[in-house]
């Protein structure tokens, strides 16, 4: 994939009332710290915007913050802060992708997340990227 424009897109999930990401998030986030070693992408959209408003703070930012203190740059990161639902994330994200003009776009999420239809993920970003060559693929853990 060394050839490809990889975008991978972590998706968000409500932050704790202090601002902290949950449990859940930093899952997502060491995944994806672990596709940082393997794939090297070009860019990150962080998804998530103000879900839980108490902390004044999105869920984008707060993964920003993580990924950043973690070492990755700040130029290959991009915060998607509007969206509050899964079917939002994919919404908002997928001009962000097409405008990246991405090879590959590579969700990362909770194996529970992908599965359930309620949140409809992979529906949603199917549905949103159905007119483009993009191939879309997903990286998650049980």
């Amino acid at each position: 994939m060394k050839d490809k424009n990889l975008v991978v897109v972590v998706l968000g999930n409500r932050l704790n009332d202090d601002g902290t990401i949950t449990k859940i998030q930093e899952e997502r986030l060491l995944m994806a710290l672990e596709i940082e070693k393997t794939f090297k992408p070009n860019y990150y959209i962080l998804t998530g915007g103000p879900a839980n408003p108490i902390p004044n703070k999105t869920e984008a930012e707060a993964m920003y913050e993580y990924l950043v203190e973690k070492g990755i740059e700040k130029e290959r990161l991009i915060k998607e802060m509007k969206s509050l639902t899964t079917v939002e994330n994919a919404f908002y994200s997928a001009s962000i992708i097409k405008e990246l003009k991405a090879d590959v776009c590579m969700i990362c999420t909770s194996s529970y997340h992908l599965a359930n239809p309620i949140h409809k993920a992979m529906e949603s970003f199917t549905k949103e990227l159905k007119d483009s060559n993009i191939i879309l693929m997903t990286y998650t853990r049980p």
